[in-house]
């Protein structure tokens, strides 16, 4: 079977931008990708390893904890959350969330 590829804009903001020694980036991702799939794609590539640490929560492997992603300007917690299926252009835009008081 051959896979399409879509072009989506992936923008990183603070620690993770600095941890991923890049802000904004281009990424083909296969037709039908998901926001999980496109994460997962991410920190798994060599030069972006070091955002899985500061992104993923360790015990449910979900970013949502510690990060708040946008699709196209839209929180994903509004559309299907990581289950969001991205499209041609989308722009997925991860920032980090502080914790603490």
């Amino acid at each position: 079977m051959r896979w399409f590829h879509v072009k989506i804009h992936l923008k990183l903001y603070g620690v993770f931008r600095s941890a991923a020694k890049a802000g904004d980036v281009e990424l083909d991702v296969k037709t039908g990708s998901t926001v999980k799939s496109l994460i997962d794609q991410v920190i798994s590539q060599e030069n972006f390893r070091s955002l899985r640490a500061l992104l993923m929560d360790d015990s449910t492997s979900d970013p949502r904890s510690n990060a708040l992603i946008l699709v196209s300007g839209r929180e994903i917690g509004a559309l299907a959350g990581v289950d969001t299926v991205l499209r041609e252009g989308d722009e997925v835009a991860i920032l980090p969330i502080s914790h603490g008081g």
